[in-house]
């Protein structure tokens, strides 16, 4: 975020990011120039001069894609006056959707031993100790159960999360990948549209079903997979999801990953296979990429607190 407005020198770079050694400095950067988000120029004399800059377009890509997620409804996310503490909460994130405990989690609220019972490996006291991260910054809740202990659910806030993995889904599947593969997989982006379906208000639709899928490319033999689910509306207006009571379906959307990227990034819904009552299908797209992005700008203003400003030397 630091390289994102102008090239800097090293030594310019390790004191915008004070609460970095000089040294850290040096050796993510050039962990970052093997990763190809950094151009590193060595400019001639005595003694020379490192520059370091965003390549384009892979690091640009990245840092106009954090801005934007930044530029959401996220109002904790960054603080101008602490730019550790607002991003540090992305690294438990990080370590709470590669666990799978997003996707469980999406599904209904779960006790710590259901949640240990995951392919994560992690014992019920490593379970535990990191739900308590997940609570400290704002991604889960923990209520009562029916049983003993407590039962944790995903929170407004750690929903509103699904717009950063699929921003960085589409920036994988362009800057990363290679051979066509996916910056999701469907399962994936399923986790991601039920995970986020209760963010959404549907009250001139109550007591209706829609069914949402994602499909997979075609296999060798012209076949796709489709990860579907169903979303019962309630009274409230509030979506339901994966009841065991499946209900004759009043709307249905299909679309390929690209498609739903373009959904839920972009607003664009046209390539998207839907039938049934179309007027519900477009409600619910329609506020799945709002609630994802409402009040989302293009270039963050300095305000926001993305680097630190400091006077030239």
């Amino acid at each position: 975020m630091a390289l994102g407005p102008r090239p800097l020198r090293t030594e310019q770079l390790a004191r915008r990011l004070d609460h970095v050694s000089e040294r850290s400095v040096y050796r993510y950067a050039a962990k970052l120039v093997k990763r190809e988000l950094i151009e590193r120029y060595e400019k001639e004399g005595v003694p020379s001069t490192v520059i370091l800059s965003l390549t384009d377009p892979p690091g640009r890509n990245l840092y106009r894609l954090l801005g934007r997620f930044a530029a959401t409804q996220l109002a904790e996310l960054p603080s101008p006056d602490n730019v550790v503490q607002s991003w540090g909460p992305l690294k438990p994130f990080g370590q709470f959707w590669e666990s799978g405990f997003v996707e469980r989690l999406s599904r209904e609220p779960r006790t710590l031993t259901q949640l240990a019972g995951g392919p994560h490996g992690l014992t019920f006291h490593q379970v535990s100790r990191r739900m308590r991260i997940f609570t400290d910054v704002g991604l889960v809740i923990a209520g009562p159960s029916r049983g003993h202990g407590k039962c944790y659910e995903l929170t407004e806030h750690g929903r509103r999360r699904m717009a950063l993995i699929v921003a960085l889904g589409r920036w994988r599947q362009r800057f990363v990948l290679t051979g066509g593969r996916l910056g999701l997989t469907g399962t994936e982006m399923a986790t991601v549209i039920r995970a986020a379906l209760p963010l959404i208000l549907l009250p001139n639709f109550a007591g209706m079903s829609i069914n949402l899928g994602v499909a997979d490319p075609m296999d060798k033999y012209g076949q796709r997979t489709v990860e579907a689910l169903q979303g019962v509306i309630g009274e409230d207006g509030a979506i339901r999801c994966d009841l065991a009571d499946r209900r004759t379906v009043d709307g249905s959307v299909v679309g390929t990953m690209n498609t739903w990227l373009g959904a839920l990034l972009d607003g664009s819904r046209g390539r998207m296979r839907s039938g049934g009552d179309l007027a519900l299908v477009d409600a619910c797209l329609i506020q799945l990429h709002d609630v994802l992005w409402e009040a989302a700008r293009p270039d963050p203003p300095p305000h926001l607190g993305l680097y630190i400003e400091v006077p030239p030397s």
